[in-house]
C-alpha cells in the first residue's frame, strides 16, 4: 500500500468496498453494534481517503460502486442494496467530496506562485 497515487486509489477503494460489501452480504447473524460502529468509522475513512488521493470532483461518482457491488454480491431481492444506496447518499459520496475538497484545499495553500499571497499565504519575501 506504500504506492497509492491517483492511478491506484480507485482500485483500491473498489477492492476495499467489495470486501466491506462482501463481508456484510455474506454474513447471516447480528453483529455487535461496536463492530458494526467501526466497520461503518472505517468505511467513512475509507471514502474520504479516496476523495484526498483522487483529488478530483468526478471521483464522488465512486459512491456508486458499493451499490452496485451490493446488486451483483446478494441480488436485487437483498436490501443491502438499498441500506447501501442510502448509505452512499450520506455520507458516503459527502465524505468521498470532504476528502477531494480538503485535497485541493491543501494543493491551493501550498501554491508558491507570486500570487499565491491572494490565496491566504504570506509572502515569502528571500
Amino acid at each position: 500500500m506504500s504506492q497509492l497515487n491517483t492511478r491506484t486509489a480507485a482500485t483500491w477503494y473498489v477492492l476495499l468496498m467489495a470486501l466491506w460489501v462482501y463481508g456484510f452480504g455474506v454474513i447471516d447473524r447480528q453483529l455487535p453494534a461496536i463492530v458494526v460502529f467501526v466497520l461503518l468509522l472505517g468505511a467513512g475513512a475509507i471514502h474520504v481517503g479516496a476523495g484526498y488521493l483522487l483529488a478530483r470532483w468526478e471521483a464522488v461518482a465512486l459512491a456508486a460502486v458499493p451499490v452496485l457491488l451490493a446488486i451483483a454480491i446478494s441480488g436485487l431481492d437483498s436490501s443491502l442494496w438499498v441500506t447501501l444506496l442510502l448509505l452512499m447518499v450520506f455520507p458516503g459520496a459527502p465524505l468521498i467530496a470532504v476528502g477531494v475538497y480538503f485535497s485541493l484545499w491543501q494543493a491551493d495553500r501550498d501554491d508558491r506562485s507570486p500570487d499565491s499571497w491572494l490565496y491566504g499565504e504570506r509572502p515569502d519575501y528571500q
